[in-house]
């Protein structure tokens, strides 16, 4: 909702006043979330494209408990690309199958939101190339039967580091480096797409959501 409101006022039904601290709505007077309860993190489009994470610090209130006030922390907490659900591959494979073409067995997304089907070597090299500082590339693997996601994401680090995480199966088998330079993290990328390789095409990149049930 980008509308700001009186603060001496109340906010629409469903909403509740919120102080961001710094970030892009750090002038902001008045502004609004969605509410109560106020969610744990606010995501904030950039103009120069990708988001800022604000992350909820506390909630009180001006003086009356009944018009809550959500505090935002400053920071940016990087987030990484969410991983596709259960019935976003679903309609991705489906999709595919529409088509007549074999089903997807990797996919990478990026922070913008753009998703590249089976990507090739120097489609993830242009994309760890093209990461900003706080920003993620994540690998997720639509083929086999483990049980849950098998994934790989990167950060880009403030320092310039890059922090490479791959989980197989369980979200409790997590396996993180830490490599120094972009040749180090292509490396580390690409040693992991290779196990889950999928030789084929690159569609040059689509925005979710991937497909509709309609679509």
């Amino acid at each position: 909702m980008e509308d700001a409101f009186d603060t001496t006022g109340r906010p629409p039904k469903g909403w509740m006043h919120a102080v961001f601290h710094r970030g892009p709505y750090g002038e902001d007077v008045g502004r609004c979330v969605p509410g109560p309860h106020a969610a744990a993190t606010h995501s904030v489009p950039l103009p120069e494209g990708g988001v800022h994470v604000y992350r909820l610090w506390a909630v009180g209130s001006w003086s009356d408990p009944d018009d809550p006030v959500a505090v935002y922390n400053p920071d940016s907490p990087p987030v990484p690309p969410p991983l596709l659900t259960v019935q976003e591959k679903k309609w991705l494979q489906e999709g595919q199958e529409r088509k007549g073409l074999e089903p997807v067995r990797l996919v990478a997304l990026s922070a913008d939101g753009r998703m590249v089907r089976d990507p090739d070597a120097p489609a993830i090299e242009t994309m760890l190339t093209g990461l900003a500082k706080g920003q993620h590339l994540l690998l997720q693997r639509l083929n086999g039967h483990d049980e849950g996601d098998c994934c790989l994401q990167v950060l880009l680090a403030d320092d310039a580091t890059y922090l490479v995480e791959h989980r197989t199966g369980t979200t409790a088998d997590r396996h993180r480096t830490r490599s120094a330079t972009p040749a180090e993290a292509r490396s580390a990328v690409l040693r992991w797409t290779l196990e889950h390789w999928a030789p084929s095409r690159v569609d040059g990149g689509s925005t979710r959501p991937v497909y509709s049930p309609h679509g």
